[in-house]
């Protein structure tokens, strides 16, 4: 059970973790734009709480198992109590009892303390009268005796002193031995009761030990369990305010997109004037680094290193970064599900994500970072999350690809 508390006592999450994550929904909320980017972040916090919220539950589940347990423990700490309280009252009787035994002893030997002493003052008198009447020759007294039944009588009256005599010293001799043996009980029975009430205080102190492991236990549960309660509480509070933080940034994400989408004409501008020669098309080809078959994406468009890149069409810029395929790149919504990617960048855009951007804006500069063989800019087309042609984007332009004459649309 010791186990179990302790691990429930273990796992009770971090307030700083809890403040790491509000902290970033509160500034998302509080800025000029939203971006996608923003919002998958938001959704990985949301994610996370969430996750703490069900650990933090089963968390609580197991301690309010343990409790059961604990209850039940508690239990047979009660029952222990009960026994040992017993223990202690039997006890408690018991060295009545021996109290009640001494105090009949010590009576029963000053009795026979008195006893002895009268009988020894009696056997004292006897000595006395015998050296008052000096040494006495039983053959003579039978001699002055007149007949044989004075004879008898003195026969008698010697028997007679005699058996006082003995008596006397019998009876003393008797009185001492009880004494011996009452004095002899005495101390068994002060033995008995020093160890009664040595198992008394053991007892006593076992009950005090029992009293307060139950106490502990209860108060150590309780604690893990309020503990637990409030962060589960806290938990929920911050998974509802994430909630709304994230609607909050879905709502002006939209908006953004929505803008974007109203200054969308629906004519696409070429991204790089000037350079209409196509190295690669979309669809199937040869991987130029692999040499295996390959499903490309976009359309390379070759180009010096430096030329600017311009977007096709406004919208909002959603990413902006680098990647270890595309190196440096960005995507730029333009409303009605079109999104347009602009790859291998010499170095990173230079608009940022949540920027609004307009058609034949500079948005970058041709280069050959990421998974590339030389100066190019990779062009994709998505629409609604599917990759498309971006060739289609422009009817009646013709571009040459592999010495051929291709017409866009």
């Amino acid at each position: 059970m010791k186990k179990k508390t302790q691990r429930i006592i273990v796992i009770v999450l971090a307030l700083a973790l809890i403040t790491t994550v509000l902290v970033p929904a509160l500034s998302i909320l509080t800025s000029a734009s939203v971006t996608q980017s923003d919002i998958d972040n938001l959704e990985n916090e949301l994610s996370e709480i969430t996750q703490q919220k069900k650990d933090v539950q089963q968390e609580l589940n197991a301690i309010r198992n343990d409790m059961d347990q604990a209850e039940q423990q508690v239990n047979l700490i009660q029952s222990q109590l009960l026994l040992t309280e017993q223990q202690i009252t039997a006890s408690q009787l018991l060295l009545n009892e021996y109290d009640a035994q001494i105090a009949e002893k010590e009576n029963q030997i000053a009795q026979l303390e008195q006893q002895e002493a009268e009988q020894y003052e009696e056997f004292c008198e006897q000595v006395r009268w015998l050296e008052e009447t000096g040494p006495v020759s039983y053959l003579s007294v039978f001699f002055e005796a007149s007949s044989f039944s004075e004879m008898l009588d003195y026969a008698m009256l010697i028997m007679d002193i005699m058996d006082y005599s003995d008596r006397i010293i019998t009876e003393l001799e008797q009185t001492q031995a009880e004494l011996d043996a009452a004095r002899g009980e005495l101390q068994d029975s002060r033995d008995a009761q020093a160890l009664v009430q040595q198992e008394l205080e053991t007892h006593q102190a076992e009950l005090t030990v029992q009293r307060q492991e139950a106490q502990a236990l209860y108060d150590q549960i309780a604690q893990s369990e309020s503990k637990l309660v409030a962060k589960a509480q806290q938990l929920a509070a911050d998974e509802a305010e994430m909630e709304a933080a994230l609607e909050e940034a879905e709502r002006k994400y939209a908006e953004q997109i929505a803008q974007a989408n109203q200054n969308n004409d629906g004519v696409y501008a070429w991204p790089l004037p000037g350079y209409y020669n196509i190295s690669s098309r979309f669809g199937n080809r040869t991987h130029p680094i692999t040499g295996r078959p390959d499903n490309h994406l976009g359309n390379d468009i070759p180009a010096p290193g430096g030329t600017p890149i311009l977007a096709a069409q406004g919208g909002v810029v959603t990413v902006s970064r680098y990647n270890a395929s595309y190196g440096n790149y960005c995507i730029i919504n333009h409303g009605g599900g079109y999104s347009t990617l602009y790859a291998h960048m010499r170095t990173l855009p230079i608009v940022s994500e949540g920027e609004t951007v307009s058609k034949g804006q500079v948005i970058g500069y041709v280069g050959t970072t990421g998974s590339s063989t030389g100066n190019h800019l990779h062009f994709e087309l998505r629409i609604n999350g599917s990759r498309g042609d971006s060739l289609s984007l422009y009817p009646g332009m013709t571009f040459n690809w592999g010495g051929a004459t291709i017409q866009g649309g």
